[in-house]
């Protein structure tokens, strides 16, 4: 469990400041901030009572050991075939790759080496603008690809235009939408291009392949946050 992370998020979340915080609870603003930077861990009793403060409350729950993760991760190592895949995909959507887009989710977990399957629908994220909007457009006149708004249950007949694509955005639930594309559905967002920027480069077989950070993954999927947290502190004991 990261301590430092979950007491900083929960901060956060509740729009606290550190002092802020430590009032609530009871404590030192000194004893947040150490806590925040790892610099001191809590006890229990302590972190459930900085926790509540933030209004959130402290469950245990038992999991398997992380002794098949480990074998899997092993298993899996020099495995590119996730790479592979979606790279000849990305080089078949012309433009693509010169757009600072990134895929997101599980798909960017699996490209990053998790032993986890590929499954669609691929969520990707386009730098909110001009260009990415000409590009997505241009893709779909080419007729290869069709477009539905999240939340509708058939493509958006006609959308061929840039202003016929931006207004996806609105159409879609939380501005997602699905693009289908040579057999591959892509769960599609607009996102700010400062975060389309933070991206891992993987060498794909037939492009590269720009994927959210490892830190940045979050999932639902209870097998597959096992084995991100074990690949995050393999990655955090290699960088020493």
């Amino acid at each position: 469990m990261n301590v430092a992370r979950l007491v900083k998020d929960a901060r956060c979340a509740a729009e606290l400041t550190q002092a802020g915080l430590a009032a609530r609870a009871g404590v030192s603003r000194g004893a947040v901030a150490a806590i925040e930077t790892g610099a001191r861990s809590p006890s229990w009793e302590m972190l459930s009572t900085i926790m509540a403060a933030a209004g959130k409350q402290m469950k245990i729950e038992l999991e398997p050991l992380d002794d098949d993760v480990r074998r899997a991760v092993a298993a899996h190592t020099g495995d590119t075939s996730a790479a592979d895949g979606l790279s000849m995909t990305v080089s078949l959507m012309e433009g693509l790759v010169d757009l600072e887009y990134r895929f997101e989710g599980l798909a960017a977990a699996a490209v990053l080496g998790a032993p986890i399957s590929l499954a669609e629908p691929i969520e990707l994220a386009l730098p909110d603008g001009p260009e990415a909007v000409s590009w997505l457009a241009g893709l779909v006149r080419t007729g290869a690809a069709a477009v539905t708004p999240r939340g509708r249950a058939y493509p958006m007949e006609g959308v061929t235009s840039a202003e016929g694509v931006a207004r996806l955005v609105e159409l879609g639930e939380d501005g997602r939408f699905s693009l289908e594309f040579w057999l591959r559905t892509f769960s599609v967002r607009f996102v700010p291009a400062e975060d389309a920027r933070r991206a891992v480069l993987v060498v794909g077989e037939h492009a590269p392949l720009r994927v959210q950070p490892l830190h940045e993954i979050d999932t639902t999927d209870r097998h597959a946050a096992r084995v991100l947290r074990l690949l995050r502190e393999q990655a955090q004991d290699a960088r020493g």
